[in-house]
């Protein structure tokens, strides 16, 4: 199609608009698309006032804006004379959609933000594409209303952090001057005004506290589609409560703070309506409980995204005015090497979704490419070659310009590794990745080539949802950097899947329903609960009376059910005389140093013994009841040797034991005893990082410390009683699920492990004295004192 039939078409849509024939958000779409076209093309004065006049029309003036990032030929300034009466009309109206000097929001976002109002509960749920830009709105909200205490919810710690960054380093200011925080159970020294950016579980925290000085004025909460377990993208068999925490951290929230203005926000969430055969009101029930309003904007894609399938591709095809020849191409390798290829060669960058860690790693071993020049990153892959194993992918393919980015690679290297998919002029230009690229990732990516439309694989493989498939394509072009993005997928169910009306988010207690658990009841509105969940709150209410156990301890811990702690307080007063005395023992040697932990055997032993019929993941159970015999005679659990290898020797304690274990295996199944070969090795070296990543960063961080936890509570709460002291003024393992949390203690090196640093500058600042800083400070690499210099005003503040 020709520029003449181009304008055309975008004319007779504005003239549509106008009429009221088509909605402003199919205007949107095809003034983007326009854009996409008209971006290289020559232009004169008589253009550049149309294509004013249009990105103003379309809501959306930044479209011009970014016009110089394409058309480096023209300047876009148009001259005075040539200024009429539609430019200046334009112009005034984009005006109005400036908040401050520098904070530009467009037409969507402004109508929003209008409706937040200081003489009146603001309360809204926005479902919005992912490139509206729901979390630069949120802040606009904070700066307009001028909330003196805020909590931010986000599902991640990336996501957590990337925002604490932004607020640090300056790059969203606000007329007031706030302390923020985010670590939720030590932080209790608050200033005047404070924003508090959490995660659920951590919101959880601060309201377990004993807060009297602090009152919410607002909550926002990200991701709020994880209230929905059905909702959740995860591609590893793990235990997964985020919709409980999630709900939770709502519910409990709205209880402590019943005035609080709201916004939660969401991408592409499903909301039916009442006609519809598949309605379900659950969700619906719930937003008017809390007089929250429906804000849906899931057609305002601000950026496009083209939607092509090459499964079955055999020749040439041409997409985009990208030609691919997939001629003998028959193999996702070979279509992938193909596309990849294309898409670098138009100086585009690329993200590969993958169902599995195994097969993202795969992915990028795989492809085939010419070295690179590592210059720019040097500091960076230096440090890694000298940590790690030179044969693990993540090393290996950064030298080819190729990024992996996944659940277990460490929280560092996976910022650092985003960070130079992002730079402008990096080498790295594909990012190959799993559902991880959809929390807590913002990339610059043009391109998403999807392997497979799966989360996980094998029997516990499961297709994408129409969610799923909507938020992963919704990572192809960034808005303020391209107009249009691009979807490829290798597997026609993808785009089978984005097509489809997806599932209706649910609310589990706004509904009746015969496997809900205990530790819903108390969220849930009465004329939901069936005979069974009344009889339990009764029970449970009787068992607390019976045992003395006040409101405040049995609240506590909520993500841990009422009833498993009541059992937990019955197992610890049961205890004999002896295993009290090795866990006053073990909680003794814990605390006997201010930095250095001293795990005990026996006492650790005792507390493994009285957590395990409480869990209920396999991998977990089977590493505390495996046992093994020490060297001084004693059977314990094989927990126990790995946790022990992870607190005295760190990440590489754990993954020499792994490396060890894979590369005995391998040998097993040669015909003759010889070292492994480089494919071999490599093998045994990505398992081995894998098992061991996993192990730290999902089982003893998240696992591990919600059942020592439970143990932690009850344990405290028995001894008070003991002893006839305050619950806060008797020891337990706090030091240890703090350690397994962060390893880290001090505040400074809880915020540093959060952040994503490398180990030695979380031990810079948990150093006590400015001897031991200086001793650490001068073993950092290139690279550590560059992330040292990067994070001191974030860390230090």
């Amino acid at each position: 199609m020709d520029r003449q039939q181009r304008t055309l078409d975008v004319v007779n849509a504005l003239n549509s608009y106008n009429n009221g024939d088509i909605a402003n958000y199919v205007l949107l779409n095809k003034v983007c698309n326009y854009f996409d076209f008209i971006k290289d093309e020559d232009l004169d004065e008589a253009d550049k006032r149309f294509l004013i006049y249009l990105s103003n029309k379309a809501g959306v003036p930044h479209y011009y804006d970014i016009l110089h990032k394409f058309n480096k030929n023209n300047n876009l300034a148009i001259e005075d004379e040539y200024i009429g009466i539609n430019t200046i009309s334009a112009l005034l109206y984009e005006c109005t959609l400036f908040t401050d000097d520098t904070s530009k929001l467009h037409q969507y976002q402004m109508d929003i933000l209008k409706l937040f109002d200081l003489r009146k509960q603001n309360r809204y749920f926005l479902s919005a594409s992912t490139s509206f830009g729901k979390t630069h709105l949120v802040y606009e909200v904070i700066k307009k209303m001028g909330y003196k205490n805020i909590a931010l919810i986000f599902p991640s710690i990336a996501l957590l952090t990337e925002n604490l960054s932004k607020i640090k380093e300056g790059r969203i200011t606000f007329p007031l001057d706030y302390k923020i925080h985010t670590l939720s159970d030590i932080d209790n020294v608050y200033g005047e005004n404070n924003i508090f950016i959490f995660t659920p579980e951590r919101f959880l925290s601060f309201l377990d506290k004993t807060v009297t000085s602090v009152h919410l004025d607002f909550i926002f909460v990200d991701e709020v589609y994880k209230i929905d377990n059905g909702y959740i993208i995860d591609d590893e068999v793990k235990e997964n409560e985020r919709d409980l925490a999630y709900r939770m951290a709502i519910f409990y929230g709205l209880g402590k703070f019943p005035n609080v203005d709201l916004l939660f926000a969401g991408p592409y969430i499903e909301i039916f309506n009442k006609d519809n055969p598949n309605y379900n009101p659950s969700f619906d029930l719930f937003l008017n409980d809390f007089k929250i309003s429906k804000l849906l904007r899931n057609e305002y894609d601000i950026v496009q995204v083209t939607k092509n399938e090459v499964e079955k591709t055999k020749g040439k095809i041409n997409i985009d005015e990208i030609e691919f020849d997939f001629t003998k191409k028959n193999t996702k390798r070979l279509k992938i090497q193909e596309i990849l290829d294309r898409l670098i060669a138009q100086d585009e960058n690329a993200i590969v979704y993958c169902n599995t860690q195994s097969n993202a790693e795969k992915v990028a071993l795989q492809y085939e490419t010419a070295k690179i020049d590592t210059s720019l990153f040097n500091n960076f892959l230096d440090h890694l070659k000298m940590k790690y194993d030179n044969s693990w992918v993540v090393i290996e393919s950064l030298e080819k310009g190729i990024a992996v980015h996944h659940g277990v690679v460490p929280k560092y290297i996976q910022k650092e590794i985003v960070n130079l998919f992002n730079s402008v002029g990096s080498p790295i230009n594909v990012l190959v990745s799993t559902t991880t690229i959809t929390e807590g990732v913002n990339t610059t990516a043009k391109n998403m080539v999807v392997y497979k439309s799966e989360k996980g694989a094998g029997k516990n493989g499961k297709p994408l949802l129409t969610f799923d498939a909507k938020n992963i394509a919704g990572r192809a072009g960034r808005f303020m950097e391209h107009y249009k993005g691009r979807v490829i997928s290798l597997d026609k169910a993808f785009i089978d899947k984005i097509d489809e009306i997806g599932n209706q988010i649910e609310h589990k207690n706004y509904q009746s329903s015969a496997d809900r658990k205990e530790i819903d009841d108390d969220m849930t509105p009465s004329e939901f609960l069936d005979d069974r969940s009344k009889t339990r709150i009764e029970e449970i209410k009787l068992l607390q009376l019976e045992r003395d156990i006040p409101d405040y301890i049995i609240s506590q811990f909520k993500v841990i059910s009422k009833r498993d702690k009541i059992s937990m307080y019955d197992d610890i007063n049961q205890l004999s005389q002896q295993s009290q005395a090795l866990i006053k023992k073990l909680i003794n040697d814990l605390n006997a140093n201010q930095k250095n932990i001293f795990l005990n055997k026996l006492g650790f032993q005792v507390i493994l013994d009285c957590i395990i019929k409480y869990i209920e993941n396999e991998h977990l159970r089977f590493l505390i009841s495996r046992t093994y015999i020490a060297n001084d005679g004693i059977e314990a659990s094989i927990l126990y040797a790995s946790l022990t290898s992870y607190i005295y020797n760190g990440f590489t304690g754990v993954y020499d034991y792994n490396y060890a274990y894979e590369e005995k295996l391998i040998l097993k199944s040669l015909p003759q005893l010889r070292a492994l070969n480089a494919e071999e090795k490599r093998k045994a070296v990505n398992n081995a990082m894998r098992k061991s990543s996993s192990l730290i960063y999902n089982t003893y961080k998240y696992q591990l410390v919600k059942y020592l936890g439970l143990f932690n509570l009850m344990y405290k709460f028995w001894d008070s009683k003991q002893k006839g002291l305050n619950f806060e003024e008797v020891s337990g393992i706090d030091k240890l699920l703090i350690k397994l949390e962060y390893n880290a203690f001090s505040d400074e090196a809880r915020v540093a492990s959060d952040y994503g640093v490398p180990q030695k500058i979380i031990d810079y600042y948990d150093s006590t004295n400015s001897n031991d800083k200086k001793a650490v400070l001068d073993t950092f690499d290139k690279y550590e004192k560059e992330i040292y210099q990067k994070v001191k005003k974030i860390i230090e503040e």
